[in-house]
């Protein structure tokens, strides 16, 4: 028995009615102003890939479908999803030591500016130790084997 055998009915026929205008999936991609993927038909992710045929070929287990593409969408975004918070705590790790250093580089030698010194540079040194830890989400399992 293969997947095709156990999955007979179209994936995009079981979303809800509103999915398309209603659910965290839509919301979440119109609040960072991207149109949300639909899931009008059961075309897999090789008719809407950006990706070149043969690159979508050694890419993708092609014809799996609408329930293949949403498949292959999850594991993009979270991919995606990954790779921004890289760069935005890198930002955010240079833009800390740049502030460290400014405070290095500054006359300290006022009580009350030493002070406020050693506030800050503690603000950031924990913000640096938040930068160094790892976040984990949790997700439904959505992959199975046969």
């Amino acid at each position: 028995m293969t997947l095709d055998d156990v999955f007979k009915r179209p994936f995009f026929e079981t979303l809800p009615e509103d999915f398309g205008h209603d659910s965290a999936f839509v919301d979440n991609f119109e609040i960072i102003g991207v149109a949300a993927p639909e899931f009008a038909d059961d075309r897999g992710i090789e008719h809407h890939t950006l990706y070149s045929e043969k690159s979508a070929q050694q890419l993708f287990q092609l014809g799996r479908r609408s329930l293949g593409r949403a498949e292959v969408m999850v594991a993009a975004l979270i991919e995606a999803a990954q790779d921004l918070a890289g760069f935005v705590a890198d930002y955010k790790r240079q833009e800390i030591n740049a502030r460290l250093a400014e405070i290095e580089a500054s006359d300290l030698s006022a009580p009350e500016a030493k002070k406020a010194a050693l506030q800050d540079a503690a603000r950031l040194n924990k913000m640096l130790d938040q930068l160094d830890k790892q976040v984990r989400w949790t997700f439904p399992q959505w992959k199975v084997t046969g």
